[in-house]
């Protein structure tokens, strides 16, 4: 793995790296193998580590990796809001009553 850049983002106590994996006669590797590496080559936890974006390169055997790495857990939660898809049966929340209109016409007539 090659470190490319690395921007740091003070104001959001992060920092963004692009690196280049190097995956010889292998599939491109998944968003977990990738957190896994980028996390024992910078020495930090996985849960401090935002995967944004792995562009595998067609007829290469090289990935390019756009990661978000925040000082701590914490600052991670603060700044990206994690969407999780809902179970088929856990209950959705209960709408507003519907008000219905009155045509204005019908008013008029009256």
């Amino acid at each position: 793995m090659n470190i490319l850049k690395e921007k740091p983002l003070n104001l959001l106590k992060r920092k963004r790296i692009t690196a280049e994996i190097e995956h010889f006669k292998k599939a491109t590797p998944s968003k977990e193998n990738i957190v896994k590496t980028l996390a024992d080559k910078l020495k930090i936890p996985e849960d401090q580590i935002s995967l944004l974006h792995a562009y595998p390169h067609f007829g290469r055997e090289k990935t390019k990796v756009i990661a978000n790495i925040y000082e701590s857990k914490e600052a991670l939660e603060v700044v990206e809001k994690i969407n999780k898809k809902k179970k088929k049966g856990a209950e959705e929340p209960k709408e507003a009553p519907k008000v219905e209109k009155k045509d204005a016409k019908e008013e008029t007539k009256k």
